[in-house]
């Protein structure tokens, strides 16, 4: 009988444990149902089957979570959106976060560690296959919220059609000459012009400007004191810009008629120049645009000075219900997985993981697409600006009423230390 009690025991016992690990199974699995996830990003029509391609290679090897179709959000309402739908508890699970808006993001904890995954067996990617620098304003405090998706190191684009019908010598030519600075550049733009074309687009925006302060071996900010005010070289950087917007030579970004953006002017020839990172390519390649990359122009001895590696990252939701599988997808997206499919032949960006820079110099897509490599490795990423929740779009501000003519060089200047010092007290308060 004691003997009976005790198999029946045993078995009950075994029973227990069976259900336990079935159910712990059931519940890892979401119930026997597939977990499906949503993502979003920025981005055209052209980008976005770029990008799709790592959503469809994750998806066929992965039998228990489903990406949807990306979500694609306008880039001029991107920010916006993304905080609408996270404040009403309707964002993806996944999305793109620009270095504008993750300080943002971290500070009102939208969006998920992701340093612990990465440590983790479950993560494709780890720390160490990036390069130092390149987390940017994703970093705070040594707490990483969101896996480095490429970079975009910024070159300037010139459309070779126009050169060409315009009888105007290109950048390439300068550039072999040892003669690509900032005299050619107000000498291209000039021709273009009187040829009744536009030279070049101008953003309104800190770190297009930036790109011109650097090459004039100026600084805005150093160890995250503003030091704009008291530098010459970023002075002679405003004046060059204000004096090419006054010329004509540049247009204002922020004046082009709705709708119109550089890109479109590229295309349809009506511009010889715009600043970018390769997520145009995709789009110009598409439309059969003639176009190069070349350096941006050096004000220095040096041939080439540092421009803006822009850089993107892939966030989760803080609110998501499928925190695992969402950090499983981010961290294969942006794996080396990831991006060489992406990235090989007409991608959007260069890569951000270490090993890949094959891809990029077996590119078809342009004669001197190692122009971007050179960029990548002298480049710099913007954090001073966006690591202050709201900086960023106030100096933005202030730049549109600079490129309006609103603003003499002096009174920019001084109002972007005096907000820049300002929102930095705030925010060690």
């Amino acid at each position: 009988m004691k003997k009976t009690i005790v198999v029946m025991i045993v078995l009950l016992f075994s029973i227990g444990l069976a259900a336990c690990s079935n159910e712990e199974k059931s519940s890892n699995q979401n119930n026997g149902k597939q977990v499906e996830l949503t993502f979003a990003t920025w981005g055209s029509p052209a980008e976005f089957e770029v990008l799709q391609k790592a959503v469809d290679k994750f998806n066929e090897e992965h039998e228990g979570i489903h990406v949807k179709d990306i979500i694609g959000i306008p880039w001029a309402n991107y920010n916006q959106t993304i905080t609408t739908r996270l404040q009403g508890g309707e964002a993806p699970d996944v999305f793109y976060v620009n270095g504008q808006n993750i300080s943002n993001l971290i500070e009102t904890k939208s969006i998920l560690p992701i340093n612990d995954f990465m440590e983790s067996s479950e993560s494709y990617v780890k720390v160490d296959e990036y390069p130092k620098d390149i987390w940017g304003p994703s970093d705070k405090d040594g707490i990483k919220y969101g896996f480095s998706v490429d970079s975009n190191p910024i070159v300037m684009y010139y459309n070779k059609k126009v050169f060409e019908e315009a009888g105007v010598k290109t950048p390439q030519e300068y550039f072999d000459e040892g003669k690509w600075n900032w005299d050619a550049m107000e000498e291209v733009t000039s021709q273009l012009v009187e040829a009744g074309k536009y030279g070049f687009v101008q953003d309104p925006a800190h770190n297009a400007m930036l790109n011109w302060v650097w090459a004039n071996g100026g600084e805005f900010a150093v160890d995250g004191e503003v030091v704009v005010q008291n530098d010459p070289k970023a002075k002679e950087a405003f004046e060059f810009v204000n004096k090419m917007i006054e010329s004509g030579n540049f247009v204002s970004g922020g004046t082009l008629p709705e709708g119109q953006g550089s890109d479109a002017m590229f295309m349809s020839n009506q511009v010889g120049m715009i600043g970018g990172g390769r997520w145009y390519s995709p789009g110009f390649k598409e439309a059969n645009v003639e176009y190069d990359y070349i350096p941006w122009p050096s004000n220095t001895e040096n041939k080439l000075e540092p421009a803006e590696i822009a850089t993107a990252f892939l966030s989760v939701n803080s609110d998501t219900e499928h925190k695992e599988a969402a950090l499983k997808f981010a961290s294969y997206y942006s794996s080396e997985i990831g991006q060489e499919v992406r990235l090989k032949g007409q991608g959007n960006a260069v890569p951000s993981v270490l090993g890949l820079d094959h891809l990029i110099t077996d590119s078809p897509e342009t004669e001197h697409a190692k122009y971007l490599l050179d960029a990548r490795n002298i480049g710099r990423v913007v954090d001073f600006a966006v690591s202050i929740p709201g900086l960023n779009d106030e100096l933005n501000s202030i730049y549109q009423l600079f490129m309006l003519g609103d603003l003499t060089v002096d009174e920019t200047i001084n109002q972007l230390a005096e907000t820049s010092q300002k929102m930095v007290a705030e925010n060690k308060e």
